[in-house]
């Protein structure tokens, strides 16, 4: 989970974990083949906060060549820092 002081700390293009969809996930196959599933993002712009709200924050990301779209407040549960994936533990 992201928090809104990780969120004003983040930069352009650092990376993110996007858990949305599906966890991130580490598969060892049958011949001993490892798989990673990992959904990446990238900070596109700065963090803006509200003066009003002081827990409303819009952080803009972007997927692949054409997806943007970004963190605030509501969907911040969905994203962790790439530094603090849960697949770095099990290493």
């Amino acid at each position: 989970m992201i928090t809104i002081e990780q969120a004003r700390q983040l930069r352009y293009g650092q990376e993110l974990h996007y858990t949305g969809r599906h966890e991130c996930t580490r598969t060892i196959g049958p011949r001993g083949g490892i798989t990673v599933n990992i959904t990446r993002v990238r900070v596109s712009g700065a963090c803006k906060t509200w003066k009003r709200d002081t827990q409303r924050f819009r952080v803009p990301v972007k997927y692949g060549l054409y997806e943007h779209s970004a963190i605030d407040q509501y969907n911040a549960m969905d994203f962790h820092l790439a530094n603090e994936c849960p697949l770095n533990e099990i290493e």
